[in-house]
C-alpha cells in the first residue's frame, strides 16, 4: 500500500474530501488579513505598460485556473476515469504553467523584482530585524509553491492510473486532487495581492527610468 504525506490538516484537503462543500472564503473575496491597508488603487490605464503586462497575464491565467479546477471536480465526481474534455484542460493547465506562466515568473523574478524589493527596502515596505522581508520574498514563495505543487500533481495524475491496486489508484488521485486544489487557491489569491498591492505599490515607487527599465529587461525574456 502505498502511503503519502497526510494532507489532514490542511484546509484545502479539508474541503476536497468534502466534494467541495463551501466552507471555506474564495480566493477572490480573500480575508481581511489579505485586504489592502493603505495601498492607493491605480487604474488600469493609469498603469506603466510592464505592469499592465503583468495584470494582462493574470486575466489569461485565471480562465485557465478556472478551466483546470472545474476538470479536477469532474474527474473526481466521474470516479477518476478521464474524458476527453477533462484530459484537454489538464493538458492546458500543465501546457500553461510550464510555459507562459514560467515565462511571466521569470519576467516578475528577473526584471521587476530586483529592482522593486531595492525600492521596498528604501521605502520601509518590509518587516522589521535585521533580515528585512519584503512583498517581493512572499510572492516569491507563492511561485516555489505553486512550482513544487504542479510538478508532483503532474506525476501522480500520470502514474495514477498505471496502479493495479484500486486503493493505491483512488489515494494517488485523490493526492492529486488535493494538490490542483491547492494550487488554484495559491494562485488565485496570490493574484489578487499583486493585483491590488503589489503592482499599485510598484507603480507609486518607481520611477519612470526605473518602468523603462523593467520594460528592456522584460522584452529580453
Amino acid at each position: 500500500m502505498i502511503e503519502l504525506p497526510s494532507l489532514q490538516s490542511d484546509p484545502l484537503r479539508r474541503k476536497a474530501e468534502k466534494g467541495l462543500a463551501e466552507d471555506l472564503p474564495s480566493p477572490m473575496e480573500p480575508p481581511e488579513a489579505f485586504a489592502p491597508s493603505n495601498v492607493k488603487a491605480v487604474p488600469y490605464e493609469k498603469m506603466a505598460a510592464p505592469l499592465r503586462q503583468l495584470i494582462d497575464d493574470h486575466e489569461e491565467f485565471l480562465k485557465v485556473l478556472t478551466a483546470f479546477d472545474s476538470a479536477l471536480v469532474a474527474l473526481k465526481a466521474n470516479r477518476w476515469r478521464f474524458t476527453p474534455e477533462i484530459g484537454a484542460a489538464l493538458k492546458r493547465f500543465f501546457e500553461c504553467h510550464d510555459g507562459d506562466m514560467a515565462r511571466h515568473t521569470e519576467r516578475e523574478e528577473k526584471a521587476l523584482f530586483p529592482l522593486l524589493r531595492e525600492r521596498f527596502l528604501a521605502s520601509g515596505e518590509h518587516s522589521p530585524g535585521p533580515n528585512p522581508v519584503t512583498p517581493v520574498e512572499m510572492m516569491e514563495a507563492d511561485h516555489t509553491r505553486v512550482t513544487q505543487a504542479a510538478a508532483l500533481a503532474f506525476n501522480l495524475l500520470g502514474l495514477a492510473p498505471r496502479m493495479k491496486d484500486p486503493s493505491d489508484r483512488d489515494l494517488l488521485f485523490e493526492h492529486a486532487f488535493g494538490l490542483g486544489q491547492e494550487i488554484v487557491e495559491t494562485m488565485k489569491l496570490h493574484i489578487y495581492k499583486e493585483n491590488t498591492t503589489l503592482l499599485p505599490l510598484a507603480q507609486a515607487l518607481l520611477s519612470r527610468e526605473d518602468m523603462s527599465r523593467i520594460q528592456a529587461r522584460m522584452s529580453a525574456i
